[in-house]
């Protein structure tokens, strides 16, 4: 006999399975799965520990992403707050990529300090970077002809 819950369970997994965005996340998670697979079956002396490392994370964070997608899913079908995919989602990825980087190069703390400067100049650099880009396509424009609409007040 089937209950009403069964039918809504069978809906939900049926729509998140035939979800494109959840169908093409999980191609990509096994495509880095297989690409981890085909990195760890070779002899152990051959085996490059940087990049299984990079073959790891990038399965890691394909497979955070298709269970995102399923999130967003069942946040659309209403059976999820967007409060709880957010704790989902920082539960699947509990280590910034900041704090765990120190540890995997070999950096010590007198490098892990300098994170907080660095945030500074990489937000400094991006901002000149953005307003270079602005003049250079306002340069553009002038080249070509084209003339900004005259202010109106």
């Amino acid at each position: 006999m089937i209950k009403a819950g069964d039918a809504l369970i069978y809906d939900l997994g049926d729509a998140i399975e035939h979800d494109p965005e959840v169908r093409q996340a999980r191609r990509i998670a096994d495509a880095a799965r297989k690409r981890l697979v085909v990195c760890m079956t070779g002899s152990q002396d051959a085996i490059d520990p940087r990049e299984a490392q990079r073959m790891l994370d990038a399965f890691r964070s394909a497979v955070a992403h298709a269970e995102d997608a399923e999130d967003r899913v069942l946040l659309h079908r209403g059976l999820l707050t967007a409060v709880e995919a957010g704790r989902r989602a920082a539960r699947r990825r509990p280590v910034s990529a900041e704090t765990d980087e120190p540890a995997r190069t070999g950096r010590g703390a007198r490098d892990a300090r300098r994170t907080g400067r660095g945030r500074f100049a990489r937000a400094v650099g991006w901002a000149l970077a953005l307003v270079a880009a602005g003049s250079v396509g306002v340069a553009v424009a002038r080249w070509l002809g084209f003339r900004p609409p005259l202010a109106r007040w």
